[in-house]
């Protein structure tokens, strides 16, 4: 049977002092005299007494916390940034609070007000921003910063890698390999990011006197590729939006057609997770990306300089592996 929960009161009766006095020795507030904390600290240990942090942030004001919104459980480069942001947060002395929301692929007011019932200082989102977020921004004056991916919505901020470069990279290194057909296979299309490494694949192909189809993952791969080869196009060299897009499109190439074709991703995952296949990929340094974006984040709410709005793209690099 579950205990009843120890609350202040009980500490500060057990410890002969006043409930407030308990409160400021766990939220470390004021000057208390040390034979006090002390007592204080031995009458929650003996009641096995566990701070409610959340609660005594809410009515303190400071939340100390930041909630990262997601939309993907299965993931593996969310799985990777969330551990960075998890250890860069705690570093900076902020908890971290992970808030799924079952693959909407946007950040509304309505999730935005969910989050805020958490309490929380600050929102870090995944997702691609609603329209109306921006108002409920300046209404609650909770900062969102959409990481990964750039929005035109003046009262949120983004911190993003570099997208357009990365599309070039992609497609300077096929280029480079002999290739001379091209393809750029995504998914979410309608996302920011998805157009602007699109837009940089095509541009920096375009200057080679080349263009690249499209194949949107949402609509299938193999039926995709099936219709061009109907119309007597093989491509030789493939940009994938991610690397886990990249290594299903290599699952679904075996064969001896596809041998000599090139394939390039963006997130560089092997850095942290081990795969069978080095896959050549468009990286950036992720300890560093979530260390600066948090940085900016944290600098703004301490500072109190909501009216500044941040909008950075972190550089990126291209990682040479087996696949191009």
């Amino acid at each position: 049977m579950q205990k009843e929960r120890v609350t202040v009161k009980d500490i500060a009766r057990e410890a002969g002092v006043t409930a407030q006095t308990v409160s400021r020795v766990f939220r470390n507030h004021g000057y208390l005299a040390e034979p006090t904390k002390q007592k204080v600290l031995a009458a929650a240990k003996k009641l096995n007494y566990v701070p409610n942090l959340t609660a005594i942030s809410l009515r303190v004001g400071n939340a100390k916390s930041i909630a990262v919104v997601f939309d993907g459980l299965r993931n593996v480069y969310f799985s990777v940034m969330i551990d960075y942001l998890y250890r860069e947060a705690n570093r900076l002395g902020y908890s971290l609070i992970t808030v799924f929301r079952a693959y909407d692929h946007e950040i509304t007011e309505a999730v935005y007000r969910d989050v805020l019932s958490l309490g929380v200082s600050a929102v870090v989102s995944f997702l691609e921003a609603a329209p109306e977020l921006g108002e409920a921004v300046r209404r609650y004056g909770v900062p969102v910063m959409i990481l990964g991916r750039r929005t035109d919505i003046p009262e949120l901020d983004y911190v993003m890698t570099d997208d357009e470069k990365g599309g070039r990279l992609a497609a300077e290194k096929l280029v480079k390999d002999g290739c001379k057909r091209f393809l750029y296979v995504a998914e979410g299309m309608g996302m920011t990011c998805v157009q602007d490494r699109h837009k940089g694949f095509s541009d920096a192909l375009k200057e080679h006197g080349y263009t690249a189809e499209v194949i949107d993952m949402n609509s299938g791969f193999r039926e995709g590729l099936a219709a061009l080869r109907a119309e007597g196009f093989v491509p030789d060299g493939i940009f994938c939006f991610s690397d886990m897009i990249a290594f299903s499109v290599l699952s679904q190439m075996k064969g001896e057609e596809y041998a000599d074709i090139k394939v390039v991703g963006y997130d560089n995952i092997e850095a942290e997770v081990p795969f069978p296949t080095d896959l050549t990929s468009v990286g950036v340094d992720k300890e560093a990306y979530t260390r600066f974006a948090l940085g900016k984040l944290i600098e703004k709410i301490e500072n109190d300089r909501s009216e500044l709005p941040i909008r950075e793209r972190y550089d990126v690099f291209l990682h040479e592996g087996e696949t191009a």
